[in-house]
């Protein structure tokens, strides 16, 4: 198990709770990280179908692939499972796995609350639950346990330094190895050796560009070589455990024009002084107007439509952060005590951003890598 009993025991009545308030005698969850959240239970193996049966009293229980039990057994607390296997059944083997955990409940003929928002939860895979469970109402859930993740135990923001501290790791691994003629596949190689000598896991593929690439927001590595004077641009993230931490940074190959400089430091100055504000009971929408409007005030950017900040946290491909709080025009949340965030911004190719922790003394920067252009000469 990634954590003690005792973590995932608090973590399940909170949920209970949730459901009981919200009227709900059980949820069906799809999302993998939810999956994990609840039960311990993971495995690179997730493009396969599995649910987790969340019912208001008693203990959950998995719906999984039969070849995945041996990771069941590894690495989830819950004990209680069924399992399909990929020989044909009269019905797709699959829902009728999940049909009978919900009969297992005793669930049947009740409602269910579903996580609609699950990219894992296709429309025909709903149709089919229906179709093999009539009597079962299902509906949408309130996100109960996406929203119960926004805020971290302490056990889970130690996995978040340590995820913070891969990226770093892949970061400084990525800056030295910037130099003319060198690809982006060899930049590519070094990021993802310093990530896992750093003490992380590949979660999410890293953002490698060089060049006239620089402009592309979430470009991959290519055959290309860096050229005396390009730009470099990186965007990595650490993973451990499928928590991540995040970090951007800009690398010249050669002497920094003036324009870049100054594009760099009024990045910089805009976004410390943002992370500044991002206290315990602001409004999120204080901190955003206040980071947009102070770089487009620089004349770094003419426009900038993007979201200044996001929420991350216990993610995995294909999501590359929580995004159930972001800091965008008129959003009216306030930060919390416990919350991560990757606070990003960019402008004509260049690049800083941050995982900031929200404490009750205010905010804590996790990816402490020194905040400049680097340049390689």
């Amino acid at each position: 198990m990634d954590f003690v009993a005792e973590e995932y025991s608090r973590r399940l009545a909170e949920i209970q709770r949730q459901l009981e308030l919200n009227d709900l005698p059980a949820i069906l969850l799809h999302q993998p990280e939810n999956i994990r959240y609840v039960s311990g239970f993971h495995t690179m193996g997730y493009f396969t179908y599995h649910a987790l049966l969340v019912p208001a009293r008693g203990n959950p229980i998995l719906v999984i692939r039969d070849q995945e039990e041996n990771a069941a057994k590894k690495t989830a607390w819950v004990k209680e499972w069924t399992t399909y296997s990929d020989a044909k059944e009269p019905l797709p083997p699959q829902i009728a796995a999940a049909v009978r955990a919900i009969d297992q409940a005793g669930l049947a003929g009740g409602k269910i609350g579903v996580d609609y928002h699950s990219w894992f939860l296709t429309p025909e895979r709903l149709e089919e639950l229906r179709r093999q469970a009539p009597h079962t109402t299902f509906i949408k859930e309130p996100k109960i346990v996406d929203h119960l993740r926004l805020v971290k135990s302490a056990p889970e923001i130690e996995v978040v330094r340590r995820a913070a501290q891969a990226a770093m790791s892949a970061m400084q691994s990525a800056v030295d190895a910037v130099e003319t003629g060198v690809s982006e596949r060899k930049l590519a190689a070094a990021v993802y050796s310093g990530l896992v000598f750093g003490g992380g896991e590949v979660g999410v593929d890293c953002v490698i560009t060089s060049g006239e690439r620089t402009f592309e927001l979430h470009g991959s590595h290519t055959d290309r070589r860096v050229q005396a004077g390009d730009q470099v641009y990186f965007e990595l993230t650490g993973s451990v455990d499928w928590y991540l931490a995040r970090c951007m940074r800009a690398v010249i190959n050669g002497t920094p024009t003036d324009a870049q400089r100054r594009v760099a430091e009024s990045i910089i100055l805009v976004q410390d002084a943002g992370i500044a504000r991002m206290k315990v009971g602001a409004v999120a929408g204080d901190v955003d107007r206040f980071m947009r409007h102070g770089l487009l005030a620089t004349g770094a950017r003419e426009s900038y439509t993007n979201r200044t900040a996001y929420s991350l946290g216990l993610n995995n491909k294909p999501s590359a952060g929580e995004f159930e709080r972001e800091l965008v025009p008129g959003a009216e949340w306030t930060f919390e005590a416990g919350m991560v965030f990757h606070v990003l911004m960019m402008a004509q190719g260049i690049g800083f951003s941050e995982t900031v922790l929200i404490t009750d003394n205010g905010p804590e920067r996790l990816t402490t890598m020194e905040r400049k252009l680097f340049a390689r000469k």
